[in-house]
């Protein structure tokens, strides 16, 4: 079980860089992310969910780090901007890596500085994540300023946001989660796109006009995707609503 849970968490972490770098070269457009997670707690909460856990991602590609002592250069530069976070150093043959974390009383911030080699040349990205538990307006307004703070300080244009909300239902929900999730999607004034059902599992990919950033696909373009599973004896739900994709563990 805990070797599927990291495999699976592995297969995420890719996914998520992958839309990111489609995204960074401007396959995306428009960029409302505090909104977008504001919306998606706001709906969860008013459909009866309680907001268990919540998580905004972004990165940038930083162009001018091409080597190694310009890697230590700007990881220097980080340290010195942010002296309240717990810095530590990773290295082998394939990525170099220098990660930042702060924690405060109900979030967590992460800044890292990754170089990676593609084609034998380096990449390096700066990613930024802001984590946290619970939903309340004063949670809103912190989320703001400090994505505002940590934007002007980290990046050179205004970056991409993922966001993600995690809610639970206390109460079994009736009826089937195909039609729930459908519920739930008619919320967001979003048309399914494609659907995966197991059991007590459902998952729906979908595409709102409410928000302009869209992730192509194949067959439509997306920008939401929204999963349901209901867990313990009691039949208790848990919900989990993404922009363009789910990024926490569901």
């Amino acid at each position: 079980m805990i070797k599927r849970k990291n495999m699976i968490m592995l297969a995420m972490a890719f996914v998520v860089l992958m839309i990111m770098y489609q995204y960074s070269i401007g396959e995306a457009k428009g960029n409302e992310p505090l909104q977008e997670i504001r919306t998606m707690a706001h709906v969860l909460q008013e459909n009866g969910a309680s907001i268990q856990q919540w998580t905004i991602y972004t990165r940038e590609y930083a162009q001018v780090i091409e080597n190694d002592s310009a890697f230590l250069k700007k990881a220097n530069e980080l340290k010195k901007k942010f002296p309240a976070f717990r810095w530590v150093m990773e290295s082998d043959q394939h990525v170099q890596k220098v990660t930042g974390t702060y924690e405060h009383s109900s979030m967590q911030e992460k800044i890292q500085l990754v170089t990676t080699v593609a084609n034998e040349k380096p990449q390096t990205y700066i990613l930024y994540e802001l984590k946290g538990f619970g939903w309340s307006e004063q949670v809103w307004e912190k989320i703001s300023s400090t994505i505002r703070q940590k934007s002007s300080k980290l990046f050179m244009k205004q970056p991409v946001f993922f966001s993600c909300v995690k809610g639970e239902f206390n109460d079994k929900m009736e009826g089937v989660l195909l039609k729930q999730a459908y519920h739930l999607l008619h919320e967001f004034n979003a048309t399914p796109v494609e659907a995966l059902k197991e059991g007590t599992f459902v998952s729906v990919s979908a595409y709102t006009g409410q928000w302009e950033n869209v992730l192509p696909t194949k067959t439509h373009p997306m920008n939401i995707q929204l999963a349901l599973r209901q867990t313990g004896l009691g039949g208790q739900t848990t919900v989990v609503v993404g922009t363009p994709i789910i990024t926490i563990e569901y």
